[in-house]
């Protein structure tokens, strides 16, 4: 026997069954005539298949003396719960009445609401019409009911509307089900119930409010309460308007709204720069790029090289106000649907309404939104005056009738349709449209709007597939994309045009149509089946990455999506993380880590072999560390959670493939620039291990120059030079800038800067201060080759330290300001801080005085706030010592205390010895002999186990002042230095050593 049957096509519905069953019947039965028994049951069948029938329901299965009732099943009906429930009482008192005699039997029903898949074409020998589980639900509430009764679940009384009066029965245990569930059993049968509504009559109120509003305005209401047709009626009388809305498909798209404003202003799908420098022809240069940055334009990326993110969100924030200012004088200004925009356009939203500039401008703000959460988020409290939208009176409904009707419709049916619709605008419009010439005698009335539309969606017939398909793509969707995904030969022209007829699309160009309301779009898409979802979805990345690249270049969140929705979980994941850095370069922080954590959800459905999903969960994590890092500090909890699930993962994963290298480079730097050298060493460790592991082909090399970098950084802050020039020396045999530049793109630095920057300095602790210029010269070429603006600042201020401790200080505070002029130019926070503490450390007269000093220990307290602790004992050493000279000795004493605490502690030693020796001085000026003396010989012992001869001659120097310098063995430290040598300590040690 074949199994190969064809698969019927289907649909997803939300329908209401109705389980009967006769009490007792096997009783009955036992002792009944055969033939008797026959003809009762099917006269049992006939009426209650009559009843159901009436009501608008089908029978779908006979099981014995049981009976499956479904309504909506054929079509959608919102009354389908009210019809069932009706259709159950009527049916069990119907059996009551005519119990006599051998078949004096009681029936009693259960009723269950729930979503099924239908098989809509199957035959019912070869195939059950629904599959889902209402039928079994409708069984066990069934068989709580007591002979002649009816009893009904929670799902089905949530769609009554108060329609019956119903007796809860809570705590009911069903066979089958873990929860316990609340029954109701209905005593009544229909009464009158409350209204529903949609549409802009009447809001007298409401429009007065906002045309004597002094401050924005956020309308605030339920789907289909009106919230657009006040705005239109108000943008139709204002002398110039600008609407920018959002879709919920482009939910996580940063900026949607405003890009989707722009392609409508320039009349272009999709603008080019010249397009953007016609269109806003009285912006500069500056905002035009930053509204081609966002359009995803290549010309815009110029910026990303010369602003920081935090810049360049301020950018693209201010060119988007002065685009919009452009464009129209006064008038009305409305952000409409605030619930879908994404968490960039809720910056823009903050910016404009906090501009300086909002009241010079003669705008009128409208912002319209549903209830949700982001509201509290992301727009600050008291920036709006809240008007809420509430459902029409009867008086202005019944107005509302008469308008669409153009007075067409007599006062019973009238009645009818307002007492049905309950002051929802919409849902009396659709109501309308749907009653056709008898205006509302027929009793589908909705009860959600949700199944509302799904109905009306039914009522476009044939051309209902071919919307069911366009809900895939989105709201908005292009004729183009749509007829990618018809079957081959198929046009879909026709049936849009149906759909246009109909009221559910609405034509935006010639080839761009909507549904015309994102709700109809929500019903379309929820009717299709899963699995033809999935393949929809799945033909959609298709023809995204074959035929339109360049849409995919400006929001590939768009791509993820459908990935996701495709089941492509593994491209899905990918594709979220290169949204996320899309938006993070955008300064679109909050999305960012939406998109971030959309990738983290899904890593455990990803494709795949173990280890690759590894891989993908490891970057996503360091992806969301990173993120963190920038806006919550490098310390923060939440940043350390996710770089300790990097390390937990890459520890676990018996092998991780090169594409976790970035992932531990990148954790890796986040652990030691916040200073916690266990975490650090881990991930170098990790990396180490995986370098070790590959071939040295071109993936083998590059994760053997980003382990050896870390490893240079690592001995770096440890205080381990010697072996530190042995890793950039091997890094020095592998770079080739030509081949490693572009792991730059990968890795967020470049490798052989990373760990040439730190030669330099570790050179000049060592001695070698003869060296330094070079070095510092070769920094400077590198960053000329590499031509990346923004590793400039960091260039110039770590540049300068080294030049600083060789005893060029002119040159280290020249280069030093210029890094922090190229710090605030472009915005670079971290860099702004540090570049100001180098400044305090190498320029005295910064902090002479009690307000110098103040500012210093302020910067100090920045520094540990963003979680740059790998440094700040050695800083706040510094300060002591400034306190110290200004005789702030208790104070000092007690900073110094706390630095050589936590600089030993640390682990982090390469400025241990300085700190000791420091501590030491100033133990000796706050009478703490023992303690200074302890403290200094720690300080020489280290400085020589380390080779760091600078620290060495500043500790026997200090030495020699409080001991005979004849003793202390300054000659042979001096000889240690090259010839020439121009250090300030070699100055003071001959002149101590003059005979």
């Amino acid at each position: 026997m074949s199994l190969e049957v064809a698969r019927p096509e289907g649909e997803r519905k939300q329908v209401t069954a109705v389980f009967f069953d006769l009490v007792g019947f096997s009783e009955v039965a036992s002792t009944a005539d055969a033939e008797d028994l026959q003809n009762w049951l099917e006269d049992y069948y006939r009426m209650s298949r009559g009843i159901v029938e009436a009501n608008g329901g089908e029978v779908t299965e006979y099981l014995g003396d049981g009976i499956v009732a479904v309504f909506g099943l054929s079509r959608a009906d919102e009354l389908a719960a009210l019809r069932a429930v009706d259709a159950a009482m009527r049916v069990v008192e119907t059996i009551r009445e005519a119990a006599t005699g051998a078949f004096d039997l009681a029936l009693r029903a259960g009723v269950a609401t729930g979503e099924v898949a239908v098989r809509a074409g199957a035959k019912r020998e070869a195939w059950p019409r629904i599959t889902g589980m209402v039928t079994t639900l409708a069984q066990r509430v069934q068989e709580k009911a007591a002979p002649n009764t009816v009893m009904i679940s929670e799902s089905t009384k949530r769609l009554l509307r108060g329609r019956f009066e119903l007796v809860s029965r809570p705590d009911q245990t069903l066979k089958g089900f873990a929860e316990p569930q609340t029954l109701y059993r209905p005593r009544d049968t229909l009464r009158n119930g409350p209204v529903s509504q949609c549409e802009l009559v009447g809001r007298d109120r409401e429009r007065a409010v906002l045309m004597n509003a002094e401050k924005p305005v956020l309308i605030i209401g339920q789907a289909g309460i009106g919230k657009t047709a006040l705005v239109g009626h108000m943008a139709e009388r204002a002398p110039a308007a600008t609407i920018l809305h959002a879709e919920g498909i482009n939910g996580g798209s940063s900026y949607h709204p405003f890009k989707d404003w722009i392609s409508r202003h320039l009349g272009e799908l999709t603008p080019g720069l010249a397009d953007i420098r016609r269109g806003f022809g009285e912006l500069a240069e500056q905002d035009h790029l930053g509204l081609a940055l966002i359009m995803g334009l290549p010309e815009g990326q110029v910026l990303l090289g010369k602003l920081s993110s935090l810049a360049l969100k301020a950018r693209i924030e201010a060119a988007l106000w002065r685009a919009i200012r452009s464009t129209q004088s006064g008038g009305l200004l409305v952000f409409e649907d605030l619930h879908w925009f994404d968490i960039a356009s809720f910056g823009v939203i903050q910016h404009i309404l906090h501009s300086p500039d909002l009241a010079a401008s003669g705008m009128q703000i409208i912002l319209t939104s549903r209830e949700d959460p982001k509201l509290g988020q992301h727009l600050a409290e008291g920036a709006t005056e809240i008007l809420p939208l509430d459902p029409l009176s009867e008086t202005d409904a019944h107005h509302m009738l008469a308008v669409l009707s153009g007075g067409q419709i007599d006062g019973a049916a009238k009645a009818r349709l307002v007492e049905r619709a309950g002051g929802v605008p919409l849902f009396l419009e659709q109501l309308y449209k749907r009653a056709g010439p008898d205006f509302g005698t027929s009793e589908t009335v909705p009860e959600t709007l949700m199944d509302l539309l799904a109905a009306r969606i039914d009522d476009t017939g044939p051309a209902k597939p071919v919307l069911q398909r366009a809900s895939a793509i989105g709201r908005s969707f292009g004729l183009d994309m749509l007829t990618a995904l018809m079957p081959e030969g198929e046009d879909p022209s026709a049936a849009l045009e149906q759909g246009v007829a109909a009221g559910v699309l609405v034509r935006r160009s010639e080839g761009e149509f909507a549904f015309a309301h994102a709700l109809l779009a929500q019903a379309a898409y929820h009717s299709v089946l899963r699995s033809t979802r999935q393949a929809l979805h799945a033909r959609i990345v298709e023809v995204l990455q074959e035929r339109f690249p360049g849409r995919l270049a400006r929001d590939i969140a768009v791509l993820a999506r459908h990935q996701m929705k495709a089941r492509q979980i593994g491209a899905a994941i990918r594709s979220y993380l290169e949204a996320s850095k899309a938006a993070l370069l955008q300064g679109a922080f909050a999305d960012a880590e939406a998109h971030a954590r959309a990738a983290i959800a899904l890593c455990e459905e990803a494709e795949g072999t173990a280890d690759a999903s590894v891989d993908l969960a490891i970057a996503c994590q360091t992806t969301l560390g990173s993120i963190l890092m920038q806006v919550q500090g490098f310390t923060a909890e939440p940043v350390r959670q996710a770089f300790d699930a990097v390390h937990e993962l890459a520890r676990s994963s018996p092998s991780n493939s090169t594409e976790s290298a970035a992932a531990l480079f990148g954790s890796f730097s986040h652990a030691i620039t916040a200073g916690d050298k266990r975490r650090a060493d881990g991930f170098c460790d990790l990396l180490g291990d995986l370098a070790g592991r590959l071939p040295m082909d071109r993936d083998g090399i590059e994760v053997a120059l980003a382990a050896l970098a870390t490893r240079n950084c690592g001995c770096f802050y440890q205080g381990d030079f010697r072996t530190q020039f042995t890793q950039i020396a091997e890094i020095r045999k592998l770079y080739r800038i030509e081949d490693h530049a572009a792991m730059i793109t990968r890795y967020g630095m470049d490798i052989f800067a990373a760990a040439q920057m730190f030669e330099a300095p570790a050179r000049a602790f060592t001695g070698e201060v003869d060296k330094v210029p070079d070095l510092v010269a070769e920094t400077d070429a590198h960053q000329a080759a590499l031509n990346i603006p923004v590793m400039l600042p960091y260039a110039k201020i770590w540049g300068a330290v080294p030049l600083f401790y060789a005893g060029h200080q002119r040159a280290a505070l020249d280069r030093l300001r210029d890094g922090m002029a190229l710090a605030d130019e472009q915005g670079a926070v971290f860099w702004q801080i540090t570049g100001q503490t180098w400044n305090f450390i190498m320029d005295p007269a910064q902090s002479l005085t009690r307000a110098g000093l103040a500012r210093f220990r302020a910067n100090l307290e920045l520094q540990r706030a963003i979680g740059a602790n790998v440094g700040t004992p050695y800083f706040a050493a510094c300060y002591a010592e400034r306190l110290a000279e200004a005789d702030r000795l208790t104070e000092a004493y007690q900073v110094s205390s706390i630095a050589v605490k936590e600089a030993r502690e640390s682990g982090l030693h390469c400025w241990y010895a300085e700190i000791l020796r420091i501590h030491a001085q100033i133990c000796r000026r706050d009478n703490h002999p023992g303690e200074a003396e302890t403290a200094l010989k720690l300080a020489v012992e280290t400085s020589k186990r380390q080779g760091a001869t600078l620290w060495t001659l500043r500790a026997l120097l200090d030495l020699a002042h409080v001991s005979d310098p004849n003793e202390v063995d300054l000659p042979d430290i001096l000889r240690a230095f090259p010839p020439g040598a121009q250090v300030p300590e070699m100055q003071r040690a001959r002149l101590l050593l003059a005979p």
